[in-house]
């Protein structure tokens, strides 16, 4: 049995980004990858990955060579976008915070395949929550600091230097970075929590981004489910939804024939389709309405033309689904958008 750490996979890029931190603080980068088991040359391919025991031999050998338990909200500080692959530049198009959030729950494997992130609504706020599949004795939390900084670098890069979250967990204890942590967060941190967590108000994440460009977010999508169908075959969820887009504009998906797309019989779609919280009908809708807001926000398209783009025979009936999506009509959704 192949151990998880040997089976979870991360995106390389972090390991480049955490080299040329390295480096900026006098040490030697390139050498701390290679004494990871990491190929500096191979990590830079944007399109590869290191293995969760490599990076995370890499997170200590980080934090010993520095000297810094805080090098983790350092590293996130500056973490580029781009590096991010198209979920990084989804992000960048994302309409508001929320579906910026809700795009990067959607597709958390590109950037570990260990990695759970979730909402929870709570009252007025939203509640980030992110943790570990396996952690183990030899998980090093730096890594984790390094993923909750750079969700907050994204949201001041989108919106504004000024946004903070209004309460930050985390689950170690390292108050030696108690100061760097709040003067970076804006708010007081709780230590020793049972996850990590970032709360943000939710008017603040309804705010429409300066930036949002629906059109640049359906290729970027589309990018990060191509390079998700490439190598993670056990996430069948991405891999479905791929083909409903290529499958919506030729009627009603069938659930059948994208079974046999997959290599997979019916039945076994849908008990995977189970095993990960959803259903083949129930990711027809998310699909659909997905690319509705998104047609509807470009403006480019009239109802009939999105209509057909979704496999609807009539604009009445994509009307209809609208609406229960989300309470307006496709015409008024447009005309307030």
């Amino acid at each position: 049995m192949v151990r998880a750490a040997e089976r979870h996979t991360v995106l390389s890029n972090v390991a480049v980004v955490l080299c040329q931190a390295l480096e900026d603080r006098g040490v030697n980068g390139r050498a701390v990858l290679s004494e990871a088991g990491i190929d500096y040359a191979d990590a830079a391919n944007p399109d590869t990955r290191i293995t969760l025991k490599q990076h995370q031999a890499l997170w200590h050998l980080a934090v010993e060579r520095t000297g810094d338990p805080c090098i983790g909200l350092i590293v996130g500080e500056t973490f580029p976008p781009a590096a991010l692959h198209g979920l990084g530049l989804g992000w960048m198009a994302s309409t508001t915070l929320k579906t910026a959030f809700d795009r990067l729950i959607r597709y958390q494997r590109l950037l570990s395949t260990n990695a759970e992130l979730e909402w929870e609504e709570l009252g007025d706020t939203y509640r980030f929550i992110g943790r570990p599949k396996t952690a183990g004795l030899n998980f090093e939390s730096a890594a984790a600091d390094a993923t909750l900084a750079v969700v907050v670098r994204l949201c001041r890069i989108t919106l504004s230097e000024s946004v903070n979250p209004v309460k930050v967990c985390v689950q170690h204890d390292r108050r030696a970075c108690h100061a760097h942590y709040r003067d970076f967060y804006g708010c007081e941190v709780t230590f020793s929590a049972p996850d990590y967590t970032l709360e943000f108000d939710k008017a603040l994440l309804a705010q429409v981004l300066p930036g949002a460009n629906p059109l640049l977010t359906r290729i970027n999508d589309r990018a990060v489910a191509d390079y998700l169908a490439s190598f993670d075959h056990e996430d069948t969820t991405t891999r479905v939804r791929q083909q409903l887009i290529d499958a919506l504009v030729d009627g009603r998906p069938n659930q059948a024939n994208i079974a046999r797309a997959l290599n997979l019989s019916l039945r076994q779609l849908q008990r995977e389709l189970d095993s990960q919280g959803t259903s083949f009908r129930q990711l027809t809708e998310e699909v659909r309405r997905d690319l509705a807001v998104s047609y509807l926000r470009e403006g480019d398209k009239s109802i009939g033309e999105i209509s057909w783009l979704l496999g609807y025979t009539e604009p009445a009936n994509f009307s209809r689904s609208f609406k229960k999506w989300t309470g307006q009509t496709p015409k008024v959704f447009r005309e307030a958008s």
